[in-house]
């Protein structure tokens, strides 16, 4: 299996896990599959997974890891295919969305 399968079966595995409600393995499958994604100096890849990341620390309640993550992903995103992608709106809206909910939250 190429590296690329790799990633692409961890993060696919990772959002599975992550849906059935399994968060320790879902970020464990994310982490791994991050770590080869940093290997390959695959940025798309590096911001789809951090974006996955992103979603499963926003669901444990770490909020400010997901915003990392969030911010992460943008950067990842920007690097490899600039910001007018679908990729770039989805993470940007992430990462707003849970901004503005904590911000409500807190007021």
């Amino acid at each position: 299996m190429s590296h690329l399968q790799k990633i692409g079966l961890l993060n696919r595995e990772g959002m599975k896990s992550f849906n059935a409600g399994k968060l320790d393995d879902a970020m464990f499958q994310l982490i791994q599959a991050d770590h080869i994604a940093q290997d390959m100096k695959s940025p798309l890849h590096k911001a789809k997974i951090r974006n996955n990341m992103g979603l499963v620390h926003q669901v444990l309640g770490n909020v400010s890891e997901a915003i990392v993550c969030f911010r992460l992903a943008e950067k990842y995103v920007v690097e490899g295919a600039g910001s007018g992608n679908k990729l770039y709106e989805t993470v940007t809206r992430n990462r707003t969305r849970l901004v503005q909910s904590t911000e409500a939250r807190a007021a």
